[in-house]
Order: structure tokens, then sequence, then C-alpha cells
């Protein structure tokens, strides 16, 4: 069942981030991230009673433009979110995301370099 959801819904969510990118707010002073990070990390996506979260730690080479993008599937009704955050360099970043939803049975998850639009790790959850 898990795997059934699991890619369509990482498939929406990359969709969904990828147009979340080209929305992207300009940066402070005019200053541009670039391109060149390399980036690793693991998020993971949980359900609850009351919502879903994801959570998990990333660490850039560079000053990178991460964007998470949450899609969440209550019965059927599908939504997502998408946040943008900036990973110092050679720091560990924190991804603490919490979606309440009422009637959820399965939640994925994707985080992106918004800057190269390279998936960096992916997440799904679903109810059994």
């Amino acid at each position: 069942m898990l795997r059934l959801l699991a890619r369509p819904l990482v498939a929406a969510g990359v969709g969904l981030a990828l147009s979340a990118l080209a929305a992207q707010p300009a940066l402070a002073a005019g200053t541009s991230l670039g391109s060149s990070a390399s980036c690793s990390g693991t998020i993971h996506t949980t359900i609850g009673t009351t919502g879903a979260s994801v959570s998990g730690s990333i660490t850039c080479t560079a000053a990178t433009t991460l964007a998470l993008t949450t899609v969440l599937n209550a019965s059927g009704t599908l939504s997502s979110a998408t946040s943008l955050q900036v990973a110092a360099p050679n720091v560990s970043t924190s991804i603490n995301s919490s979606f309440a939803a009422a009637r959820l049975t399965s939640a994925c998850a994707v985080l992106l370099d918004a800057g190269t639009g390279a998936t960096i790790s992916s997440s799904c959850a679903a109810k059994t």
C-alpha cells in the first residue's frame, strides 16, 4: 500500500517544489547563493493522530537554499506545502516541520537544493 501511494506523492511533491523554485524570494543585499554546493543528509516523515511531521538533518558544503515540499493525503484529498530554508556552509541544518490534518492516510516529503533542483532526500509514511 505504501509503495502505491509513495511514488505518486513524491512525484507530485517534486513537481510542486520545482514550481516553488520559480517563486524563490530575493536574498537580502543582492547576495546570490551559489549552486556549487554538495548536500547530504536525510529527512523522515511520520504520521500521528493529528497530522504529520518531517524532521532530519542536512549538511551542505556551501551556503544553499533548500526547498522542502510536503504532500498530505487526507482520505484522498491532497494538499501540499513548500518552505524555503538557507543552509549555512559546513554546518548541520535541522529540518523540522509539522502539519495538522484530520483523516490523514499518508504523507510524503522531498528536500531539494533550490539552486540546482537536485533531490537531497525524500521520505514517505502511510497509516496501515
